[in-house]
């Protein structure tokens, strides 16, 4: 193992809405009886020996995230290349095949992604074993950006089906595809040899002690893996104080690799059979909870923090968490860790003895404040680890993972060292919103120095509204109805995803319209207040 290693006011936004890629249905294609005559786009050679020397050095940079792909630049879309299919009295289908030879997984990055209503993308590789999709038209966005998640083998096929009531109203253009060269998904998981975590590692399901096991248990559905065009490093959901489920995902600012716009997400990936520091593979999950496209809130590298909104959603069926937080300062007196070291299956790590507070000369930054772990008791973080957060007893954030030497040697670690950047000082550095954290998790500004993870604080209030209101259609064109079953008055606020409010009312009936005729087409996010309860939810909307 390497000796160094990188590890890697919206108050409206709910992330239990299902803009998620689904991984449900086939593409048209497979439904076809004759194969598709598609000459493969071979990407050219490159130097795989110079990269791995590279990445020999680049693994032990305290300013760059772990790297797993080559990325290509590229140019094909719908207009330069693939083939056009004819399905009788359905619509259409455009197939293109991209070849990589060698190449573990590939993924890409469309900066053309427009998508009508109806349509989907899909994505898998030659022999069908790995199918990713589909891509709908909730991943649209302002600037036509997306990026997708991991398809295993070294020839993918992407395909794009248009109904015959949209026709012609879509557009696909790649521009860039990532070869993998490391193994970071599914198949080869379970391959230590090809795997770069190491055997010291602990699966998030291995014991970390009665006093934290149940809290962990809770956490673990917060974490998220990020893939960074050919980089990757590891998030937490972040509760606030509206306790609404907004989207925010916290992780370290050195995490910053390719446009945020085609920044893809998984969650919930976990061993269903733990390896807990042997050198037993661990077990792949079948769950794929995948999403893509992130917002840059606020960062600041004097504590290493990012900030970022999930644009393409998250769905209610993945069981999500959203953790607390603590900007006390407090010294904790132990800590825990979870993540995805070297991209792999979701691990936890565990401090016994307090973290101590340090100042360091850290990605250009000549005075990162940071926690500093000494000697990890339970496992270890690893390059890709990065950004993932530290919890406290409570299970409250007090940091997120910036760098440090600690690793693996075999099963036992190396007795060395890792730092946090603290969340007190990410809270209210600096003097815009850009900077700190305190206006997007605070956004009332209610003064609160903790805050409990989501599900410890979701009233009941807040679940008999969701469960009372009804928002159709979605999309819409011109006007959204709203059944209201609660019995109270509500009151409804419309923003866009610039955060700007583009409408607001309140109104007591059972049953009444809100116009968005005059809104541009795009996403947009409504929030419904009971106002007697008190209760609030918020939900994604698609105005056509």
């Amino acid at each position: 193992m390497k000796s160094y290693k990188l590890l890697l006011p919206f108050i409206f936004f709910i992330s239990l809405i299902q803009a998620q890629v689904t991984n449900e249905g086939k593409p048209q294609s497979f439904n076809l009886k004759q194969k598709a005559t598609v000459d493969p786009i071979k990407m050219p050679e490159f130097d795989l020996k110079k990269i791995q020397e590279e990445d020999k050095i680049n693994d032990q940079d305290r300013a760059k995230p772990w790297r797993f792909g080559y990325e290509f630049s590229v140019d094909y879309g719908m207009k330069n290349s693939g083939v056009w299919d004819e399905i009788p009295g359905k619509g259409r289908i455009w197939r293109v095949l991209i070849e990589s030879k060698g190449a573990k997984t590939l993924n890409f990055v469309f900066n053309k992604y427009k998508v009508p209503t109806g349509a989907t993308v899909y994505l898998y590789n030659d022999d069908k074993t790995d199918l990713l999709g589909a891509y709908t038209n909730v991943f649209n966005r302002p600037d036509e950006m997306l990026g997708t998640w991991m398809v295993d083998g070294d020839k993918v096929w992407i395909e794009y089906f248009e109904p015959n009531a949209v026709r012609g109203q879509g557009n696909l253009n790649l521009s860039k595809v990532v070869h993998g060269y490391r193994s970071v998904t599914n198949a080869e998981v379970m391959a230590k040899a090809l795997n770069s975590s190491g055997d010291c590692n602990q699966d998030v399901d291995c014991p970390v002690g009665s006093d934290f096991d149940a809290i962990k248990d809770e956490l673990k559905r917060a974490v998220g893996f990020i893939i960074l065009n050919g980089f990757v490093c590891s998030g937490t959901l972040i509760n606030n104080t509206n306790n609404d489920g907004a989207p925010y995902f916290l992780t370290a600012n050195h995490c910053d690799e390719g446009s945020h716009s085609t920044w893809a997400f998984r969650f919930n990936w976990i061993s269903p059979n733990p390896s807990c520091a042997t050198v037993a593979n661990s077990t792949d999950a079948a769950v794929n909870q995948t999403t893509s496209g992130a917002t840059v809130l606020a960062a600041n590298s004097k504590s290493d923090m990012k900030l970022l909104r999930l644009d393409g959603g998250l769905d209610e069926s993945w069981d999500l968490e959203w953790a607390g937080w603590d900007r006390s300062d407090n010294t904790p007196s132990f800590v825990v860790g979870i993540h995805h070291p070297s991209g792999d299956i979701m691990k936890v790590c565990r401090e016994n003895d307090a973290p101590t507070k340090t100042a360091i000369s850290f990605n250009g930054n000549p005075s990162t404040e940071m926690w500093r772990i000494a000697d990890w008791d339970l496992g270890v973080t690893e390059g890709g680890s990065s950004g993932s957060a530290i919890f406290d007893p409570s299970g409250r954030i007090v940091g997120q993972l910036a760098g440090g030497a600690a690793a693996c040697q075999g099963t036992n670690d190396n007795n060395q060292f890792d730092v946090y950047g603290r969340f007190n000082i990410s809270w209210d550095f600096g003097t815009t919103d850009a900077t700190r954290l305190s206006n997007w998790l605070d956004p009332a500004n209610t003064g609160q120095t903790t805050l409990d993870r989501l599900s410890q604080v979701l009233s009941v209030e807040d679940n008999l509204l969701k469960e009372g209101i009804r928002l159709f259609p979605n999309p819409v064109e011109e006007e959204l109805t709203v059944i209201n079953s609660s019995g109270n008055p509500i009151q409804y606020k419309v923003f866009n995803l610039l955060g700007q409010l583009v409408n607001a009312g309140k109104d007591d009936l059972e049953r009444f319209p809100i116009n968005v005729a005059n809104n541009k087409s795009g996403m947009y996010f409504i929030t419904i207040e009971d106002m007697v309860t008190k209760g609030k939810i918020s939900q994604k909307i698609i105005i056509k």
